[in-house]
């Protein structure tokens, strides 16, 4: 079955219906298939690249307590009330938070939070400069774009069939496919200690649960045409998403590439163009979405 099978009326199988999301993600995920990530994968961009990259996805990484807090919520709203199915997202909540926090924990590991300052504390990002451009909201327009659009997805959401589709079916399980590429690309390429990347395997294992919950909702759940189109839907907003982030690798690809000298300090800034069409692209946005 495909997925334009679900468009034009056809209720699948609640097993059909989860291949079918696994299909757009292995074949529509930025992750997967964008020239970027594959030379990260491959070892081919210079760490002051990998440094920009790790700034703008710490705006999404950031928000990972609050938009899974979120599903917990939306989960007893959309009238599903089973503790069991609640204690799960509970548990993705405490592995965000950190394992290491809560006794009887499968792994005493700490949150994703810190082990994304740890990795970039590694390549030369300190935390308090993370935190301050989290504070500030420091990031190029695409990632301010992207964290809104996370939010939206996270606290307004009329399903948490719809929430978990965007979010734990698409990029929890596309962490799940990635995450030893990027950790054996930093060991083997980039020179860094396992403990420093921590954060990468853990994410693969940890979204592996995430994801889990996901796909066992969809599968429990929807039952209906109606949902099964509102979850397909909801899971291509999600990759949708996973491609907007990846416009700021344009950005970094135009502007910050050719600034960058091979020792990875600045050439010069940005040219007065390119400045400019930052600037009026993050006005014009600031204004949509206020």
């Amino acid at each position: 079955m495909s997925a334009e099978a679900v468009l034009s009326g056809k209720t699948l199988s609640t097993r059909e219906l989860c291949d079918v999301l696994v299909d757009e993600v292995k074949n529509g995920h930025a992750r997967l298939h964008h020239p970027f990530y594959l030379d990260l994968y491959d070892g081919k961009l210079p760490l002051a690249a990998i440094r920009v990259w790790a700034k703008e996805a710490w705006g999404i990484f950031a928000y990972n307590v609050a938009i899974n807090t979120a599903k917990l919520v939306r989960c007893q709203l959309s009238g599903i009330h089973d503790p069991e199915i609640h204690k799960k997202f509970v548990d993705i909540i405490h592995s965000e938070v950190g394992y290491k926090y809560f006794e009887g924990s499968p792994r005493p590991v700490l949150g994703h939070r810190a082990l994304f300052l740890r990795f970039g504390e590694s390549i030369g990002i300190p935390a308090k400069e993370l935190e301050r451009c989290e504070t500030e909201e420091d990031f190029l327009p695409t990632t301010v774009l992207a964290r809104v659009g996370w939010l939206d997805i996270a606290l307004r959401s009329n399903h948490i069939l719809e929430q978990v589709a965007s979010t734990n079916c698409c990029n929890e399980f596309s962490n799940q496919l990635t995450g030893g590429k990027f950790f054996r690309a930093f060991r083997d390429h980039y020179g860094l200690k396992p403990h420093d990347i921590e954060f990468f395997a853990e994410h693969g294992e940890a979204d592996t649960e995430h994801s889990n919950i996901g796909y066992e909702l969809v599968e429990q759940f929807a039952t209906t045409n109606e949902l099964q189109i509102r979850v397909l839907k909801a899971l291509r907003k999600g990759l949708a998403r996973s491609r907007q982030r990846m416009r700021e690798e344009g950005v970094i690809w135009t502007c910050y590439l050719p600034t960058i000298s091979k020792n990875g300090s600045r050439k010069t800034s940005l040219t007065s163009t390119r400045l400019l069409e930052r600037i009026s692209f993050l006005f014009i946005t600031r204004i949509f979405l206020s």
